[in-house]
């Protein structure tokens, strides 16, 4: 139930026409769900009406003390939301939340890749099936619409091919290699930037890009691939080591590939890009994808794919176009 919209300013406008305020819980608030709340408490087209917490008891300085804040996901919901941003740093969680949601018929912007990665087809049907919204487009690249860019390849004939840095964290670690930074102080300033969590394991070990890779294979071919079947290369002190000694311009590629039988085939690994202009361009945070169809043309996307303000402007636009298809409410 997710509509390919880049420009959101009609359904911006929308939300100005009279509709009223949109309701929003937050269920995580880190780095990405405290951003969210943030810049809904300074939107006066939503709500923002609760957060879910792992300890609501704790000192939470920068959000209003009035609003809502619980550990259990029911008594979020029975605060009535229209939508739900999911920023929840934990699949399961995520999964337990978006599917109890649906269910109600209660909207989901999500960032959560781990949730979304293996269950889009159950929760699409759950959205089907209770008139809910599903919007996930933050979950893959941040600030560059990788999904939206997938859905556009697709709409203008068969993809074969798709090539993409889909890890922030990871490409601002080579980056910082690439300077002459040692690999433990460079995971250490993606830490300190907000790139990387305090256990960056999910980033380095391939697991982060694996779902990312799932969810785009969705959007291409109508199918999630199995996580456990892409081939991966972890990120460790030795790894960086060898790519430091060899030199050049190296990349985390994300490929994925789809052969005349139909069969769909994906895999992750550290390649030397520095004959191809548009990857070896992204430094830093940064993400890219390109899409090829069969008749040979070519779609891409790039842009910061790492980090609170990319992420939460990418939320937001699912959120706006989310809040875009409720039906007409009264404010207050």
């Amino acid at each position: 139930m997710c509509v390919d919209v880049i420009d959101n300013e009609p359904s911006r406008q929308a939300l100005r026409d009279g509709r009223g305020k949109t309701r929003v819980a937050v269920a995580g608030l880190g780095l990405i769900g405290e951003g969210a709340a943030l810049r809904l408490i300074d939107d006066d087209a939503f709500e923002y009406c609760g957060g879910l917490v792992r300890d609501p008891s704790k000192s939470r300085k920068s959000l209003p003390d009035d609003v809502l804040l619980s550990s259990d996901i029911d008594e979020l919901l029975n605060a009535a939301p229209n939508v739900v941003i999911d920023a929840l740093p934990d699949g399961e969680a995520g999964k337990t939340l978006i599917a109890k949601a649906l269910a109600r018929g209660i909207g989901i912007v999500s960032a959560n890749k781990q949730a979304v990665a293996g269950s889009l087809a159950e929760f699409h049907d759950i959205a089907h099936r209770n008139s809910a919204h599903l919007f996930y487009s933050a979950s893959v690249g941040g600030g560059a619409p990788m999904v939206e860019t997938v859905r556009r390849a697709k709409a203008r004939g068969e993809i074969v091919e798709m090539d993409a840095i889909v890890n922030g964290t990871v490409n601002y670690i080579l980056t910082a290699l690439a300077a002459g930074v040692g690999f433990d102080d460079a995971v250490k300033r993606a830490q300190d930037a907000g790139f990387a969590e305090p256990d960056p394991t999910a980033d380095l070990s391939g697991d982060d890009a694996r779902a990312k890779i799932s969810i785009l294979c969705y959007e291409a071919f109508g199918a999630e691939i199995d996580m456990n079947a892409v081939k991966t290369t972890a990120l460790d002190k030795a790894l960086a080591s060898k790519i430091v000694a060899d030199g050049g311009v190296y990349k985390q590629l994300s490929t994925i590939r789809k052969d005349k039988s139909g069969a769909v085939s994906a895999s992750l690994s550290f390649v030397k890009v520095a004959s191809d202009d548009f990857f070896a361009a992204v430094k830093g945070e940064g993400n890219a994808l390109r899409v090829r169809l069969a008749d040979g043309s070519v779609e891409t996307c790039a842009d910061k794919g790492a980090g609170r303000t990319p992420t939460v402007a990418s939320l937001f636009t699912d959120l706006e176009l989310a809040s875009a298809q409720l039906p007409p409410r009264k404010s207050g």
